[in-house]
């Protein structure tokens, strides 16, 4: 990287002194500020910084670059502006490079302890001159809305109008909403990161969206996001006066009152600013830093299990998981993990209370026989809560969070009861947590755990250790419980995102799934298919980078048998937790599922890894075209999903420009339908589209040569089952392995004259069909493995 360099533009008064540093930013020390500017063109106008902090006299201050002169540093890869008055220090360090990294640092230079409060390292205020200036009209802007915890609603929202709605509930505001209120509607929060995209009209393609470039714009997006997350809570807040002015745009980060004495210094976490004509790109450029920065457990592998939740809800017994357990060995399913979640304890707290009606022989027991029979047991946990109603608030009241009064928070309510967050600053709570989580790992001998409600421990009370935040209480507890169980795999759920991350091997990124398609109520964070699946398209881009994306369980039972979810309701849910690449994990009970549905859990396993692209997410609040490019040795192809979120047919045409594919012909099949539509060239159209329904298809091209086109055994058709594909003279060869046995087909282009005469699977005939001119299937049963042999005339 080439040094530093800038010019300083005469000597002029100190209040219109600029200095140019290479091509990225203009200092203007006089008035604390800073101009961004790209390709010559200023694009944040007088950006500054500040800090909120109260002083020993308990009165709450701020002090801020902007409007002051400042002291400012040259060094060669960084640039740093002072300001200070009696009692803090403030200095900016602007760190540059291809992208910038700002942080912001506050020294207590006076002779009193003061409390830090809040950071402000980005605050752009058209109050103060400044400007987000973008030549479209903040009515088309969109900007990547991204929620605080698992369940939080996270979409590419709309300036203007959309899908946003605040249920405006205590509920809520605790559970999603760990900031002040904001200041009018007009104000959309962001935790930790956002990308503003200025029109919103351009799309990306699927070619371009892996080469990180989508389309061009006339301004272009701009990423702003926190790549250290471990020691204060952040948001981005950008702020309208109205639908068509610019009022303010700030990134902040959570101190919570943290008491700075005399000489010491606190550093706010460190932000992320890019631009880019790709908003897309600019998504997986931000994981990939916060997950290097964070040190993100990418390396697990990819659960697959079996849940208790969303069947039994908590009335599961021992003999239903065993059941289950032998449901799954006797049809050779490839699901791992048998997770027992909530109902198997007495009371949130009381984890070694175990109901003794449900499991009379008690967890370890239960454990030992998952293990025997080849599988992971796992176990759910709230292990930052304790109930009201437990023994564990009983014997210890003093281990909750409280509010000023001295009144217990409440975290959540508990079929009823009141559950309050637990003080994870103080020692005594350590210390049990950790003994907790030993003996479930060493002593019962569970090898998966999901922890539950984790957002508990953020709670905005009054702790033990005053220095401790909220950020730093749920990553203090997260590290005790990966200590307690080493490497054994640990889900979150219900968490706070960015303390999460570097603890967790995966992570739960949406609502709550459920047997109903919307929720009862107008809550984008409420159960439902429909809000599980909005959550995880829109963080897809985390999978991978972060952890393993977890997008809840699959529900297949169907309608009428304790499900409201239609047919095509169920096999878009499919197709998301598919297509995401992360954890597949069945919750209903599996003996009791009609005859053909185990079939749809078939075609998902083994998890493929990729997740998918929904390249209109800053198009559509809801996304409704989702690709996933496939390649192998022996090919490569297309994934194409098109989603009718709406409650009516209608018709959907896909341009294959959309997709950025080389122009020519491509073969198109439609997989939940099992139907070949011949070859297109230019578009698509699907006609009916039906209501909640997701059209999946496969897009390969023309060749001259025979090929396999498509396998029906996987939605990803041939990505993980076929292992390899080869052509002989008069001969096509395919070899397949998958676990279990299973019906399926596998599909083939046979072009010009030749048909096929005979096939073969694993030696023995099987009839061929021909379903179009030059395409042919075979179906039969794959048992683990295959030789399928093609024999052409």
């Amino acid at each position: 990287m080439s040094g530093l360099s800038f010019i300083i533009l005469g000597r002029v008064a100190m209040s219109e002194q600029e200095i140019y540093i290479r091509d990225q930013l203009v200092l203007q020390p006089g008035i604390g500020s800073v101009r961004f500017v790209r390709q010559g063109r200023a694009l944040l106008e007088r950006a500054t910084a500040g800090v909120v902090y109260t002083s020993a006299k308990g009165q709450k201050k701020r002090l801020a670059l902007a409007g002051h002169a400042v002291s400012y540093g040259l060094a060669q890869d960084s640039v740093s502006l002072s300001v200070a008055n009696d009692e803090v220090q403030l200095t900016w360090q602007l760190l540059l490079g291809e992208e910038l990294r700002l942080n912001l640092e506050v020294k207590n230079i006076g002779a009193q302890t003061v409390r830090v409060e809040e950071f402000y390292v980005l605050d752009v205020d058209a109050q103060k001159g400044g400007s987000l200036r973008f030549t479209s009209s903040p009515q088309n802007w969109r900007c990547y809305q991204n929620g605080w915890q698992s369940w939080t609603p996270t979409f590419a929202r709309h300036i203007a109008d959309g899908l946003w709605v605040d249920p405006n509930t205590d509920d809520y505001r605790v559970k999603h909403q760990p900031h002040a209120p904001l200041p009018s509607r007009k104000t959309i929060s962001s935790e930790w990161f956002t990308v503003i995209v200025p029109a919103g009209e351009e799309k990306a393609t699927a070619s371009s969206a892996a080469r990180g470039q989508v389309g061009a714009a006339a301004d272009p997006s701009i990423l702003l996001g926190f790549i250290t997350t471990a020691d204060q809570l952040a948001e981005l807040r950008l702020a309208l006066s109205d639908s068509t002015r610019f009022q303010r745009l700030v990134a902040i980060t959570y101190a919570d009152g943290v008491p700075l004495a005399p000489g010491e210094k606190l550093l706010s976490e460190t932000l992320l600013l890019a631009l880019g004509d790709d908003p897309l790109g600019l998504l997986d450029l931000y994981a990939t830093h916060v997950g290097e920065t964070m040190h993100a457990r990418t390396a697990a592998e990819i659960p697959t299990g079996w849940c208790t939740w969303y069947y039994f809800f908590g009335e599961d017994t021992a003999d239903d998981v065993l059941n289950n357990l032998t449901w799954i060995e006797k049809r050779q399913l490839p699901l791992d993990v048998i997770l027992i979640d909530d109902g198997y304890e007495m009371a949130i707290g009381d984890w070694l209370d175990v109901h003794s009606a449900k499991y009379p022989q008690g967890m370890k027991h239960m454990a030992e026989q998952i293990a025997a029979a080849g599988h992971k047991p796992g176990i759910w946990t709230a292990p930052f809560a304790a109930s009201s109603a437990s023994k564990l608030y009983a014997e210890h009241p003093d281990w909750v969070l409280r509010n000023k009064q001295g009144e217990p928070l409440v975290a959540w309510q508990h079929w009823g009861v009141d559950v309050y967050g637990l003080d994870l600053s103080l020692p005594d709570v350590q210390d049990w947590l950790r003994d907790l989580f030993r003996v479930l790992s060493d002593d019962w001998g569970f090898r998966f755990f999901k922890v539950d409600f984790l957002y508990a421990a953020a709670l905005p009370g009054v702790r033990h250790d005053r220095r401790m935040t909220r950020a730093q209480a749920v990553r203090r507890g997260l590290e005790i419980i990966r200590a307690a169980i080493g490497d054994h795999f640990l889900l979150g759920c219900g968490a706070p995102l960015g303390p999460s991350i570097g603890m967790v091997d995966a992570m739960r990124i949406g609502p709550d799934v459920h047997v109903d398609w919307e929720p009862f109520w107008q809550d984008l964070s409420a159960p439902s298919a429909a809000n599980a699946i909005l959550n995880s398209i829109a963080r897809s881009f985390m999978h991978g980078k972060l952890w393993v994306n977890d997008p809840d369980c699959l529900v297949l039972r169907p309608r009428g048998d304790d499900s409201n979810l239609v047919l095509n309701e169920m096999r878009t849910l499919t197709t998301i937790v598919g297509l995401s690449g992360g954890s597949v994990l069945s919750s209903d009970n599996l003996p009791s599922l009609r005859r053909g549905r185990p079939r749809y859990l078939q075609r998902i396993l083994p998890p493929y890894g990729r997740s998918m692209i929904p390249l209109d997410l800053f198009h559509n609040e809801r996304p409704r075209l989702l690709v996933l490019p496939v390649e192998t040795l022996w090919g490569s192809w297309v994934i194409v999903a098109l989603l009718n979120w709406d409650d009516h047919s209608r018709v959907t045409q896909l341009d294959l420009a959309q997709l950025g594919l080389p122009q020519g012909a491509y073969h198109v099949y439609n997989y939940w339908r099992q139907r070949y539509l011949g070859v297109v060239q230019d578009h698509i159209v699907i006609d009916p589209h039906q209501p909640h329904e997701t059209v999946l298809l496969l897009l390969k091209p023309v060749s001259d040569q025979p090929q396999l086109l498509s396998s029906t055994f996987h939605i990803l058709q041939g990505a993980v089952e076929v292992k390899e594909v080869y052509l002989a003279p008069h001969r096509l060869v395919v070899e397949l392995e998958k676990q279990g046995n299973q019906f399926g087909r596998l599909v083939f282009a046979v072009p010009g004259e030749r048909t096929v005469s005979k096939v073969l699977v694993n030696g023995r005939p099987q009839r061929p069909r021909q379903i179009a001119a030059g395409i042919w299937q075979a179906g039969f049963f794959l048992q683990d493995r295959a030789t399928v042999e093609l024999t052409l005339s």
